[in-house]
């Protein structure tokens, strides 16, 4: 990664260089309108809501790599039983449906969801596809309705419960969207240190946290410095890594949309244990519980070594910055 080995002057003139151009976001935009209204107009199921998100969706992606979590509301899903008793047969039919297209490549699924490729002259667009149920209603939905939510979820167990992520994506998706631009800057300098920096490294087969995991833990390093709206960057990215490199003993919940007794619960009935990185729209989620800690400690070397290169080793941490 270059820019870990210029002086900090050069960090803004990099932060434009990855940031999406008008002309790349209408090319992809234009591809996202293709995909909803191909959806809404031939899928074989009735399209009732769909939430376009992912980093193309948030507003947090880098300059060539985009990709988006289209989830969609289908009328196929009565609710959390049919999800989960037809799920994988309409997963199927989509992906079916899908790869009969001339513009999907690499169409393939899992029990959650149908990945595929567009592309559109030199935009590729990488899809998650996940069909879901309604649960948020008339949106935004009253901290009664979120309460009910988030109580019903603590019964669940653990399939059934990670049913619930898609349809709470709208609330993942507004915490991110409306973070400051400054904060997005540096979730999109983090997110391609991510990719250039550990993915030039990453060990073969290891799953290693996904740009969500960098979004949230780039927000909670900016709340815990105060929130400020201008802040050096160079501070910021070395604080980040510095909490990358101190991962095992995070514990991070957010309160917007559910309370910490809920969190609390939640924890203790899904055996969630440090590190924590709770999702703000669904409590029983832990956003590092998938990552295995061989992968995680190689990011955390990956992080020392990255803050010992030119452009952060003598960047001095300022108290509110040092986590």
């Amino acid at each position: 990664m270059d820019i870990l080995d210029k002086h900090t002057s050069y960090l803004e003139t990099f932060l434009e260089s990855i940031q999406p151009t008008d002309s790349y976001n209408r090319s992809t935009g234009e591809l996202v309108s293709m995909l909803v209204e191909w959806l809404q107009r031939h899928l074989s199921y009735r399209v009732d809501r769909v939430v376009k998100s992912g980093s193309f969706g948030k507003g947090t992606h880098v300059r060539g790599y985009a990709d988006l979590d289209c989830v969609m509301v289908l009328n196929a899903f009565t609710g959390l039983g049919d999800r989960r008793d037809r799920g994988e047969e309409v997963l199927a039919d989509i992906a079916r449906q899908i790869n009969n297209t001339r513009w999907a490549i690499n169409v393939h699924k899992d029990y959650y969801v149908v990945k595929f490729t567009m592309q559109k002259g030199d935009v590729k667009l990488d899809v998650d596809l996940l069909p879901t149920f309604e649960v948020l209603g008339h949106y935004p939905p009253s901290k009664d309705t979120l309460e009910g939510i988030y109580r019903k979820m603590l019964q669940l167990g653990g399939r059934d419960v990670s049913f619930y992520s898609a349809p709470l994506c709208q609330l993942q998706l507004e915490f991110v969207r409306l973070q400051p631009t400054r904060v997005k800057s540096l979730i999109r300098l983090v997110k391609y240190w991510l990719k250039v920096e550990v993915g030039g490294q990453e060990k073969p087969g290891m799953r290693y946290p996904k740009s969500f995991a960098m979004e949230l833990i780039c927000i909670h390093v900016w709340e815990k410095a105060g929130s400020p709206l201008r802040f050096d960057m160079a501070v910021a990215f070395k604080a980040v890594l510095k909490q990358l490199e101190n991962y095992r003993s995070m514990k991070v919940v957010w309160t917007k949309h559910y309370s910490r007794n809920i969190a609390e619960q939640a924890m203790r009935a899904h055996s969630i244990t440090k590190p924590i990185l709770l999702d703000p729209a669904n409590p029983t989620n832990n956003a590092l519980a998938w990552i295995p800690q061989e992968a995680l400690d190689h990011v955390a070397e990956i992080a020392r070594q990255s803050m010992r290169r030119q452009l952060l080793r003598s960047v001095v941490l300022p108290y509110q910055w040092d986590v």
